[in-house]
């Protein structure tokens, strides 16, 4: 296919293709977010559900049933989201919840955040997601809870997960952060635990630039949940009166610019997805013929929704002595110079990040709600093989900027072609650092 562009060849990507930039804002939702200024309610002026917050109230039941959810909180962001799900469902201080090695640190800052400490397991090699296999081994007395991570926009697999569940009588809480919209077995995610959090971050294919929910299908976990939400204040369950109850809580509440702009979005948010899906395929009819490469494996049972289309290199298959991360990072160089946008999303599995070390005091100095043996609080990079291998050997096409789902047919063609000629010219590239700082 000629010479590489990082070797002096043409570039793949013609550069009048344009690329559209994320997030996407119409002319409704400015219309949407200067209707509230025009209406002068900025936020919900007290804890009764629904009472002077007209766009919240509306966001909260049309995501619920965007979803096929019962109850959906609104809130500031997805951690706050997280960590609504994990402490309304009943999680302590001092518990230990099981979660993926891979994920953004929101989720065992979640964990954190109710007082108890995350215990990670490695990744299933095929998907991403927590290796549910691997899961039994983990448990311990202190195990409440499962915090399984719908990575990348796919639903892990909850079957094998709810069948641990059940046997050793554990919470099972979802990480849907990625993944509104996606399915697993016809279920919509934020359905597959007892309790889940999304997010509406700026990067998502939900955005609204800051903001998140927390969504349940049990009365009790959303009234819970609510009174962390409001400070404290909100309506019990059992009393529907406007008596209010107090107790140690977080603000976590939204106000009603975000939530207009958010239903806008929302209105779109299947529009968005079909987007993404349909690119996937594109790139994925390339790689199927692309020796070296593969494809994001989806199962049968699931429906991606693609936040990220991670891109697995076989270095057998190539014409190069390249290896693990100096393989990668060529590779990314190469396809930035044919103008691919490419991205690492991630370096470390999250046990090895420093927060996390921080707080286990690096298996010497554990906090107070660590109990039992300091050293199992340790990171040992031969406890997460799959997830370290992930990294020195994938990266993510597209990036937060210009993310698949908002791109052209005729753009993923291009990359698809640009993907073609860098795998079969792997015998030009070198190795490069030029990734090694990125996370």
């Amino acid at each position: 296919m000629g010479d590489l562009a990082i070797r002096g060849g043409a570039q793949s990507v013609p550069a009048k293709l344009a690329k559209t930039s994320w997030p996407v804002v119409t002319e409704a939702d400015k219309r949407a977010v200067m209707g509230v200024l025009e209406r002068k309610v900025l936020w919900a002026m007290t804890a009764v559900d629904g009472l002077h917050c007209p766009e919240q109230d509306a966001l909260e039941r049309e995501f619920a049933a965007f979803l096929g959810a019962r109850y959906a909180l609104a809130v500031n962001g997805g951690t706050a989201g997280l960590h609504m799900a994990v402490a309304a469902a009943g999680v302590q201080a001092g518990d230990e919840v099981i979660t993926s090695a891979y994920s953004f640190l929101a989720t065992p800052a979640a964990i954190l955040h109710a007082g108890a400490v995350p215990v990670f397991v490695d990744i299933d090699p095929r998907t991403w997601n927590i290796d549910a296999a691997k899961i039994e081994a983990k448990i311990t007395p202190r195990t409440r809870a499962i915090l399984a991570v719908d990575i990348h926009g796919l639903t892990a697999d909850w079957d094998a997960i709810h069948a641990v569940a059940r046997k050793h009588k554990l919470l099972v809480l979802e990480d849907a952060c990625q993944a509104p919209g996606a399915k697993y077995k016809g279920r919509g995610a934020g359905n597959l635990g007892l309790a889940a959090g999304f997010s509406v971050n700026g990067t998502k294919n939900f955005a609204v630039g800051e903001g998140g929910f927390m969504v349940t299908n049990d009365e009790e976990v959303y009234y819970r949940a609510n009174w962390i939400k409001q400070v404290g204040e909100t309506l019990p369950a059992s009393n529907r009166t406007m008596e209010f109850q107090h107790l140690l809580a977080w603000n976590y509440r939204v106000q009603e610019m975000p939530c207009a702009l958010a239903r806008t979005q929302l209105a779109r948010l299947a529009e968005v997805n079909r987007t993404g899906q349909r690119n996937a395929r594109i790139v994925d009819s390339y790689l199927q013929n692309t020796p070296g490469l593969r494809a994001p494996f989806v199962p049968q049972e699931c429906e991606s929704v693609y936040h990220k289309y991670r891109i697995t290199i076989v270095p057998e298959e190539l014409d190069t002595p390249l290896r693990g991360q100096e393989l990668r990072d060529a590779f990314m160089a190469a396809l930035s110079a044919e103008g691919v946008d490419v991205d690492l999303w991630g370096t470390a599995p999250l046990p090895a990040h420093p927060m996390i070390q921080s707080h286990y005091g690096q298996g010497r100095n554990v906090p107070w709600s660590l109990n039992g043996d300091p050293a199992q609080y340790v990171y040992r990079a031969e406890d997460y093989p799959e997830t370290l291998r992930m990294f020195a050997n994938s990266f993510c096409l597209t990036n937060d900027e210009f993310p698949i789902y908002a791109q052209s047919e005729e753009l993923m063609h291009a990359y698809g072609k640009a993907l073609q000629k860098v795998a079969s010219g792997a015998g030009q590239m070198q190795a490069s650092k030029a990734w090694q700082t990125a996370t």
